[in-house]
């Protein structure tokens, strides 16, 4: 057959409706291509909006992890810090401690020192005070001779004999008032005009007890102390004693008073006398 022939030969035909139908199912897949595709493109972008989220949502638990962490950091440097001070003053504590430790050692030690230094000066006042006792007791013993010889003499119309000083711990000199000048006389009319041994004060003498003095000052009943004489009571007064710092001392025996003489006595106030006389305790 020549190409003229075969050309011109019958060709197979075309069917429209097969035609329309290819085209109908290749749009049909377009359309459903499309459909997937748009279903793939809004799952990725929902896919993407929840990772986003997520790593938002994430994001922000680490920040606050971080900032947790951070101040958990910050937490256990002020602690470390807290604990040297701590150690530091715990330290220093100690040293303290050891400090006083010694110092209570030796506060001790320095307190039995101190006991026993108590110790010896309270037996040191106990001799001391037994002494004392006895030189009290010399003293009295001394004071009741020195009256008892005061008494001896010729005797007056009146008079007391003094019965003695007791015996006692201490003796209660009183105030020091300072240096008297001092004589001594007899009861006798040779002196006082009569021997009726009665004193200004209306009682009778006591020799070795009684003394003459000026009555503007010293009212009867006053009570000395005089330094080598003992105690005394102002009971008397007399024309050549005048003045505050004078008195007249009274013994029974003339030579007696001679060898007193005039002098100089250191004389203590024990007690201001009211003008009586009577009871008065020595």
């Amino acid at each position: 057959m020549s190409g003229f022939d075969a050309f011109n030969s019958v060709q197979p035909q075309k069917n429209p409706k097969c035609f329309k139908l290819r085209k109908s199912r290749q749009q049909g897949y377009y359309f459903w291509a499309a459909v997937i595709l748009l279903c793939i493109i809004i799952f990725l972008f929902i896919n993407h909006f929840v990772m986003l989220r997520s790593y938002n949502r994430l994001k922000n638990d680490l920040v606050k992890a971080y900032t947790k962490l951070n101040d958990q950091v910050t937490t256990n440097n002020d602690l470390v810090k807290n604990e040297k001070k701590l150690k530091k003053e715990n330290d220093e504590l100690t040293a303290e401690l050891i400090q006083l430790k010694e110092k209570y050692s030796q506060t001790s030690r320095g307190t039995e020192d101190l006991l026993k230094q108590l110790d010896d000066l309270k037996r040191s006042n106990a001799e001391l005070a037994e002494k004392v006792k006895e030189l009290t007791n010399d003293n009295i013993a001394l004071q009741n001779s020195l009256k008892m010889a005061a008494s001896v003499g010729v005797k007056p119309q009146s008079y007391t004999l003094f019965e003695g000083l007791e015996q006692r711990d201490t003796l209660d000199r009183g105030e020091y008032l300072g240096k008297f000048l001092g004589t001594a006389y007899t009861p006798s009319k040779e002196e006082c005009g009569n021997d009726l041994g009665i004193t200004k004060s209306g009682e009778p003498i006591i020799p070795g007890v009684s003394i003459a003095v000026d009555e503007r000052y010293w009212p009867f009943g006053t009570v000395f102390y005089i330094k080598g004489l003992g105690y005394t009571v102002a009971m008397d007064t007399g024309s050549a004693v005048k003045g505050k710092y004078r008195f007249d001392f009274s013994v029974l025996d003339r030579n007696f008073a001679l060898q007193l003489g005039s002098r100089k006595w250191d004389v203590y106030l024990v007690k201001m006398g009211d003008g009586n006389v009577k009871d008065i305790k020595l």
